[in-house]
């Protein structure tokens, strides 16, 4: 079984410093049809993570800091698959992960994860909240929530499910049921409910939006009214 080994790739004074590992002999180039992979990442933004891992088909993970290389040597010429694992909510990777890198003969092939970061998701927000007023079940409305950080910054790196339920039950009986899409994925931050409707009459309500991860939060209050005939 080969033995792939990781070195370090080190920028200094403008110029890489690639600290290639031989397989097993202790110097000298890769053997005839063999060659070597340069896996770097490159991250931008605030809130930064301390750092990652690298795999690299499915061999041992290996620390990489957050603006750093490893090279693997000793690799056999073709298609190897390189991922970069830990990172945070806040963090999304530019490009595919994992991926596929061609490795040929007698040469480096490198790749770079960029990382953007921002500030992690605090509370969910109500971008769109319910009408002050709805007919009861004859209406429709929609209601659009977002994960913002604690500036109130959008973040689209947080993902998840986010559920729709009634908060505070308006009606009589304290037994209304919420109808339409109630469950929906987060995309770039925001998730939108398009069809949602209220089967009882009451005062008061309020709709209470979740996700794992976050408190859950509560909508401004409305009524949900019979239909007015003219």
């Amino acid at each position: 079984m080969r033995l792939y080994l990781l070195g370090l790739g080190v920028l200094a004074a403008g110029c890489h410093l690639d600290k290639l590992l031989s397989d097993g002999s202790g110097g000298g180039a890769p053997p005839h049809g063999t060659g070597a992979l340069k896996a770097a990442a490159a991250t931008s933004g605030s809130n930064l993570p301390t750092g990652y891992t690298v795999t690299l088909d499915s061999g041992q993970s290996t620390a990489i800091g957050i603006n750093d290389s490893i090279t693997a040597t000793g690799l056999p010429a073709g298609s190897h698959r390189a991922a970069l694992a830990g990172v945070p909510a806040n963090c999304s990777v530019s490009g595919a992960n994992p991926r596929s890198v061609t490795v040929l003969p007698n040469d480096t092939s490198r790749t770079t994860f960029s990382v953007a970061c921002t500030a992690p998701a605090t509370q969910l927000v109500f971008t769109i909240p319910p009408p002050s007023k709805i007919t009861v079940l004859s209406d429709t409305f929609q209601v659009e929530v977002a994960a913002e950080d604690a500036s109130g910054n959008i973040v689209p790196g947080f993902i998840g499910q986010v559920t729709m339920a009634i908060g505070n039950d308006g009606s009589v009986g304290k037994n209304a049921h919420l109808r339409g899409t109630k469950i929906v994925n987060l995309v770039n931050g925001i998730a939108t409910f398009p069809n949602l409707s209220i089967d009882q009459t009451g005062v008061s309500y309020t709709l209470q939006a979740s996700v794992p991860g976050l408190p859950p939060v509560p909508s401004r209050a409305f009524d949900v009214v019979v239909v007015t005939v003219p």
